[in-house]
């Protein structure tokens, strides 16, 4: 009986199906967003989206995170964003958008496909479906409290809830020399808001009220307009 048995044991076993090791996750990435310096202090930074969901963020320079990081994104962001990318199919454009714009920063969109990939550079008047792609990125990582939309300037201790100013420079003007004029105020040029030359500037309250600013403001030659920007007067 000990001997049938002993010949039984291996064929059971050679029919029991075996347990296979759970299949590694794909941590290829299939998206990235590189932004690039700008006049002034724009967040430079590497946001590289995987298909695990991981997302990996590497803060470069005026940024209130710099280094390595990364987190997980949730299923449906993760869908979402594959999607987009398969709609705006990055293959269809040049490596390089020509910009007249001599002032924003560079966006570098990359996408991989079938072990090849795909990238396109360019500014702010690039075109309309490569801006959604980069703020579906920027704002899956604003939601996971990556602060990649406005940058730190580094010479500076960090300033909650400064008011702002919305300003318009003249088409031709260069914001940073225009408002550098202006030497004895804590201003600070934070970001270009689209293709027109309209800026957000930060000023210190406890140096000059929103009214005399914008006058004073207005008064520079190369400045077409300037108010108090509506996101600043949420906060209050």
């Amino acid at each position: 009986m000990k001997y049938l048995l002993f010949l039984l044991l291996p064929l059971l076993a050679a029919q029991c199906p075996q347990k296979q090791p759970p299949a590694a996750a794909d941590h290829s990435p299939f998206a990235q967003l590189e932004m690039g310096p700008c006049f002034g202090f724009c967040p430079v930074y590497r946001l590289t989206f995987h298909n695990d969901g991981s997302m990996v963020y590497e803060g470069k320079r005026n940024v209130a995170k710099p280094g390595l990081d990364s987190v997980q994104i949730s299923a449906a962001e993760l869908a979402a964003l594959r999607e987009k990318v398969a709609a705006v199919n990055l293959w269809q454009y040049p490596d390089r958008i020509p910009t007249q714009v001599a002032d924003a920063p560079y966006g570098t969109l990359t996408a991989w496909k079938g072990g090849q990939s795909k990238t396109v550079t360019g500014t702010i008047d690039r075109p309309e479906p490569l801006l959604e792609l980069e703020r579906m990125m920027v704002d899956i990582a604003t939601a996971h409290e990556y602060q990649v939309r406005e940058g730190v300037n580094p010479n500076r201790p960090p300033a909650k809830n400064r008011p702002e100013l919305l300003v318009k420079f003249k088409p031709d003007a260069n914001a940073g020399n225009v408002m550098g004029q202006i030497t004895e105020l804590d201003l600070r040029l934070l970001r270009r808001t689209g293709p027109e030359n309209i800026w957000v500037v930060s000023y210190d309250p406890a140096q000059i009220s929103a009214k005399d600013l914008i006058e004073l403001v207005k008064s520079i030659d190369g400045v077409e307009e300037a108010q108090e920007n509506a996101k600043s007067e949420e906060r209050h």
